[in-house]
């Protein structure tokens, strides 16, 4: 693993401008308009005039009134145009805001008004660095550590500096000077450890680390560092040694092991990677967030079929490791929904859901994999828990609305269905879901107007949705309306999505209630090529469509078929009887 154990301590360049997001003000100003001179003396009047614009200013800024803010300590520069601490509060709204060339304005100002007030100067140092404008930044760094040079924090501001603009020599000797005055320390060597490696001197890197290992012997990290200098200039034998080492010293450390999985990985040996891998996930001390990411990187690879039993072995050492974590099951669920396992992908979507239920995108997995199964008492009641979890969320409703229109609740399933409706925003896509859902209940509920209506909506929403174009065309066909549009609207369906069977049957047998039977007769046949020869109603339609083609005999076989698929006996008995008898 690369950087696992370099420390980064770039310390101090901590830059007071956080929450840049959290007021706007103008984005644009100029600095004051008194332009800072010899220190004013202020009269009682004055002083007391200025203090109260001063404190209702910090006022408004506390309460997050930033323009009112600004406002009024400019009115109290208008007072006293010499007022460093007016600029200084003025230029870190302005930094909040990310407003940064007139917060630099008002920066420079205060600090030319009071350049020994070591905020101002931080201060303007940051701003400098945020800018780009490194040059200034070092240079008002320099002046802070000449008349600072007891506040050792910001020799390393100025260090980390000097290094970032390559100026590697000179923050080697600022921190050579600094360990003159307060001794050797480890992050002094750490510091110049990282320099070393930044200009290359791999030497020298090392030099220090091994300063550092000889006097703290126990700490693991400092062995890692070393190692990865090792991998850096091509010493993958001293690292994987180095690494073994460790190993030693904590046998389950997760990094360790992560690392020499990657050198063995790296050398050809998979069999030696895999089992540090092993380990590395049956230790509890590897955060799960690596390992959830390693999986995920699995998954998305080409290889992901090739390698499916050993990623199983892994999300079965990560259970043990962390049997209590969501993410462990989540991410299993995953793997074995990718591997269309869809039974197993629910139990582990559910263990994951039961030790943390705030997770909706794991409640949608599970509702899609109760849809996929056809569980609809599954999906009904896990769409119901969701919805107590998550009563805004629109997509539980859908799910719910159908899991009820399955069970044969048509009306629940529109009053769930348009309650969710009415809770989504910019989704069209799901808008159209829900309208096709709503015209499926209204249908049951022989409501025609209202479900033709909402197939209309789901369609405005999503002209190009096949199973709706495909339903309300079938739907129209049984009640023998809108013919024209019914035909037009089958047609589409299977030019968007050619070689459906349930598709092709629809169109066919539009067009044998428009009594165009031999197009009617091609269509079906293109159904039973295409799955729907086990089908009971594609075969009974193309029995209707063969006797009006005067095939008596044909037709009667086709009925037949349909009976024995399971077809409706009230229906087709009859039908085979009578013209079994006029044959």
């Amino acid at each position: 693993m690369k950087n696992v154990f370099r420390l980064h301590i770039i310390l101090g360049l901590i830059l007071g401008l956080v929450g840049f997001s959290a007021c706007k003000t103008e984005k644009s100003a100029t600095a004051s308009t008194q332009k800072p001179g010899q220190r004013k003396e202020l009269s009682s009047k004055e002083l007391r005039d200025f203090t109260v614009a001063y404190m209702d200013a910090n006022k408004a800024k506390i309460l997050g009134n930033f323009s009112e803010a600004i406002k009024l300590f400019r009115e109290s520069l208008q007072i006293d145009p010499t007022s460093a601490a007016a600029r200084y509060e003025i230029a870190r709204i302005y930094a909040e805001d990310s407003n940064f060339p007139s917060a630099l304005s008002y920066a420079k100002e205060a600090y030319d008004l009071e350049p020994e007030n070591i905020w101002y100067a931080q201060f303007l140092g940051q701003l400098y660095s945020e800018m780009g404008k490194m040059e200034e930044s070092i240079a008002i760094f320099r002046e802070i550590v000449k008349s600072h040079p007891n506040d050792y924090g910001f020799y390393f501001n100025l260090g980390a500096l000097l290094s970032a603009q390559g100026k590697y020599d000179e923050a080697l000797q600022l921190y050579n000077d600094l360990e003159k005055r307060i001794g050797t320390s480890q992050e002094l060597s750490l510091q110049r450890q990282m320099i070393y490696i930044d200009k290359g001197d791999f030497d020298n890197a090392l030099k220090e680390i091994d300063k550092l290992i000889a006097t703290n012997p126990e700490e693991l990290r400092l062995y890692g560092m070393k190692a990865e200098i090792f991998q850096q200039v091509g010493r993958e034998d001293d690292a994987r040694k180095l690494y073994e080492e460790m190993l030693d010293m904590e046998p389950d450390n997760g990094l360790v092991l992560l690392s020499l999985h990657d050198i063995a990985k790296k050398n050809g040996k998979q069999s030696e990677a895999n089992e540090y891998l092993k380990r590395a996930f049956g230790s509890s001390e590897l955060s799960i967030d690596v390992k959830v990411n390693i999986l995920l990187n699995y998954l998305n690879s080409n290889d992901f079929n090739k390698n499916r039993d050993f990623i199983l072995s892994l999300t079965r050492e990560m259970e043990k490791a962390h049997p209590d974590e969501a993410k462990s099951y989540a991410v299993q669920g995953d793997i074995y929904y990718n591997l269309s396992q869809l039974d197993s992908a629910r139990v582990k979507f559910r263990k994951a859901v039961a030790i943390d239920p705030n997770r909706p995108p794991i409640w949608q997995q599970i509702l899609t994999i109760d849809s996929q199964l056809n569980d609809f008492e599954a999906l009904k009641s896990e769409s119901e828990k969701a919805l107590e979890y998550f009563p805004q969320q629109p997509i539980f409703y859908l799910f719910n609305g159908i899991a009820l229109l399955q069970n044969k609740e048509a009306e629940k399933a529109v009053e769930s269905l348009n309650t969710g409706k009415n809770l989504v925003v910019d989704n069209n896509k799901l808008l159209a879901q829900f309208y096709a859902s709503l015209g499926d209940a209204y249908h049951e509920q022989k409501d025609h107007e209202s479900s033709d209506q909402s197939y209309d909506m789901a369609l405005k929403y999503d002209p190009q949705n096949t199973i709706v174009l495909n339903n309300y065309a079938y739907y129209l066909s049984l009640r023998e309306i809108n013919l024209e549009k019914a035909e037009s609207m089958a047609k589409k369906a299977n030019d968007l999505n050619p070689d459906v069977a349930s598709f092709q049957d629809t169109y066919g047998w539009v067009l044998y209630i428009r009594q165009n039977y031999q197009n009617a007769l091609f269509w079906i046949e293109e159904s039973l090529k295409n799955g729907g020869g086990t089908d009971p109603t594609v075969l009974e339609h193309h029995g209707d469509v063969l006797l009006k083609l005067n095939r008596t005999k044909d037709a009667v076989k086709a009925w037949q078929k349909a009976l024995d698929a399971g077809g409706e006996t009230d229906d087709l008995g009859p039908k085979i009887e009578q013209y079994q008898a006029a044959e």
